[in-house]
């Protein structure tokens, strides 16, 4: 079961992942980044500047999940 690493990118400023999570494939990987951003979406001030980026255990880069502009709440 491969480790991915989830390092966070919110409005310029990183978060590194230390530990990693062992998931099952790359699609469970993509499905647990987005559901960070949807957790972490009402923090995000930048959009353009916030992303997940996934790493694999060798340190390179899987895929980034970019956020979502958050709607406005009224």
């Amino acid at each position: 079961m491969p480790k991915y690493f989830f390092n966070i990118v919110l409005d310029g400023q990183s978060t590194l992942d230390g530990l990693g999570q062992f998931l099952s494939d790359e699609d469970a990987a993509r499905a647990h980044a987005r559901h960070l951003t949807m957790l972490l979406a009402d923090r995000c001030r930048d959009p353009m500047n916030s992303f997940v980026a996934v790493s694999g255990m060798d340190g390179r880069l899987v895929f980034k999940v970019a956020f979502q502009p958050s709607e406005p709440q009224t």
